[in-house]
């Protein structure tokens, strides 16, 4: 059973905040365009089409999932390759292995059949980015293919090759784990070519760098190797930070590093009756415990209501209930905690993946 969290907020909050209108347009998935470079290629474009929830009224919960649709979700590509045929695309298993093995598209599909849901986000993303996404797939764990093929002990790493000669590597106990998925629908509709159709892999807790699409050949190796990308310089590892995004405070969406707002006084969205500031965080591998916000940059902190998600490989889900009780120019900063860390305000190295906190800047008008 998956939980939501009732909402809360302070008494005199509630009041103000009861009173608006319905904020039917709050929290956003995200969108992209094919470029041909791990940087050019987390595209993105504006988008119209917003969640549908009134998360501005108390007694409505934090849902359990928020969903990007697949027309919204960013697409990341190497290079778009041809029409993949399924009668003809074949996964191997080869290398360090006791019986190299190919699989076909009915194989995959006949086996066992699982649904969860997963974030993805493009390793490119910038602070306060919108190359993030999440949606429900659909697959079968890959461990019971590589334990058929017998991968041998002297394995190191697995590099996975996808149709467009993408190419990268993880260890060979990070595949192994049981949550790793070949994947082949995606919001319970067959994986489109941009996202990957027949089949790409999810590993949970990775940036999707390390989650190749059109997936062709997974190949065993006895040492360790770099994929092309990681040869540049991007981050090995490629493990999502813990990250909490701004993605709207009020009816104005933020992520984008679109960081300004001004909000008049007075009227049904005028600051005087409160102001809802909305988004969500995620971390490689462990739930999301508190949401904190700062309205001063940084000085004091306040605990945002968050939902708790079955996995914490799905994005957290937050709001927070804001009454500025002075007109003046605002520092709007949301960071993430899991009992293993807190989000660092500032960022250290973007080809880590971008952890730092984006500063919003809010002014709140004299009179309107």
């Amino acid at each position: 059973m998956e939980a939501g969290v009732s909402a809360h907020y302070p008494a005199e909050e509630f009041n103000i905040v009861k009173r608006r209108h319905l904020l039917k347009r709050v929290l956003q998935g995200s969108g992209g365009m094919i470029g041909a470079s791990l940087l050019a290629s987390c595209g993105e474009r504006a988008l119209d089409r917003l969640f549908s929830l009134d998360l501005a009224n108390p007694a409505e919960r934090l849902p359990d999932h928020l969903i990007t649709s697949l027309s919204e979700f960013y697409v990341q590509s190497y290079a778009l390759p041809a029409n993949v045929d399924t009668e003809r695309w074949r996964l191997q298993i080869m290398g360090a292995v006791e019986m190299p093995l190919n699989f076909s598209y009915g194989d995959i599909v006949a086996a066992p059949q699982e649904f969860f849901h997963l974030t993805m986000e493009c390793i490119g993303n910038p602070t306060g980015g919108n190359l993030i996404g999440n949606a429900e797939w659909t697959g079968t764990p890959l461990l019971p293919f590589l334990q058929q093929a017998g991968v041998k002990p002297e394995a190191v790493v697995f590099v996975l090759h996808g149709a467009d000669y993408y190419e990268t590597t993880l260890p060979v106990a990070e595949v192994m784990r049981s949550q790793v998925q070949l994947v082949y629908q995606m919001n319970r509709a067959p994986l489109t070519k941009e996202h990957g159709y027949p089949v790409r892999l999810i590993v949970p807790g990775y940036f999707g760098q390390k989650q190749p699409k059109w997936l062709t050949k997974i190949e065993a190796i006895a040492k360790s190797k770099k994929g092309y990308w990681e040869r540049q310089g991007w981050s090995n590892t490629a493990e999502i930070p813990i990250h909490a995004l701004i993605q709207q405070v009020e009816e104005s969406r933020v992520w984008n590093q679109r960081s300004q707002v001004t909000i008049p006084k007075n009227g049904e969205t005028g600051w005087k009756n409160g102001i809802l500031i909305a988004g969500v965080a995620i971390d490689h591998a462990n739930p999301i415990q508190q949401i904190q916000i700062s309205t001063d940059e940084g000085k004091t902190w306040q605990t945002a209501e968050q939902n708790q998600p079955a996995s914490p490989h799905e994005w957290t889900l937050w709001r927070y209930g804001w009454q500025p009780t002075q007109p003046g120019r605002y520092t709007l900063l949301a960071r993430a905690r899991t009992k293993e860390a807190t989000q660092p305000l500032d960022d250290t190295n973007s080809k880590d993946g971008s952890s730092g906190a984006l500063r919003i800047q809010v002014d709140l008008a004299q009179q309107t």
